[in-house]
């Protein structure tokens, strides 16, 4: 039997959100647990969505690993949603 690190979810899984600016023209993916609307771009502070796109697609899980510490698995797919997270995720750094 291989036996592994124990690896525990920090939290629940959230969605990412995609913003693609009109301004700077930058894509960006925003993951947090704050559960707010976009107001603005992160990387310029463009506030005129109206020519931006922005999505929730994909999710992402923070976890902690008893070897490797806090890292964090984020899947930008339009096919995937935070209920989609399982809770006994590996870590990648463990073999």
């Amino acid at each position: 039997m291989i036996v592994r690190p124990k690896v525990t979810m920090k939290k629940e899984a959230r969605p990412v959100h995609r913003i693609h600016c009109g301004e700077c023209n930058w894509e960006l993916l925003i993951a947090s647990q704050a559960d707010s609307e976009i107001k603005c771009c992160s990387w310029c502070g463009w506030e005129d969505l109206e020519i931006s796109k922005v999505s929730a697609q994909g999710g992402f899980q923070e976890m902690n690993c008893d070897v490797h510490g806090d890292f964090t698995v984020v899947l930008p797919s339009p096919d995937i949603d935070p209920l989609d997270f399982m809770p006994d995720l590996f870590c990648p750094f463990c073999k």
